[in-house]
């Protein structure tokens, strides 16, 4: 189940894993959301998931340029593959805490937390590379090169 993201939602989300990088608490008050927005534990969860999934996608060869078949072929092996089993455990865990935590700020941080340390267990990157590829997706979502 990948959950739809507007452009919006993905800016905020990235600013919120900005501001945990940062240990920056008061930036993730501000990106709790309002009326009509998403609770942010609940959009950092769909974020971490479709995030993760775009990841497990690329660690398997699939991208842009793979034709339909063997898109089809490599999508059959993900999901036995035990490091994709470890990403839908994740993503599913990720998205129960959210349920449970409603706008919890202290929840919201711990979900970002898990989030960055799965990115770090795909990419090894530290809190520097980090915010490079926070800001390099920010600006996927941006249209800017």
């Amino acid at each position: 189940m990948d959950i739809e993201l507007t452009d919006d939602e993905h800016l905020r989300a990235l600013a919120a894993l900005e501001a945990v990088v940062g240990n920056n608490d008061d930036d993730l008050t501000v990106l709790a959301g309002g009326a009509g927005e998403r609770p942010l534990p609940a959009l950092l969860a769909a974020y971490g998931q479709h995030t993760l999934h775009r990841i497990l996608i690329s660690a398997f060869g699939i991208d842009a340029t793979t034709d339909y078949d063997e898109a089809g072929r490599l999508v059959a092996e993900i999901s036995p593959d035990p490091m994709a089993r470890i990403v839908f455990l994740l993503t599913d865990a990720l998205h129960n805490q959210a349920g449970l935590a409603g706008d919890d700020p202290a929840t919201a941080k711990r979900i970002a937390r898990s989030i960055l340390l799965a990115i770090d267990a795909f990419t090894d990157a530290d809190d520097r590379d980090a915010l490079t590829l926070l800001r390099g997706l920010r600006n996927e979502v941006l249209g800017v090169e």
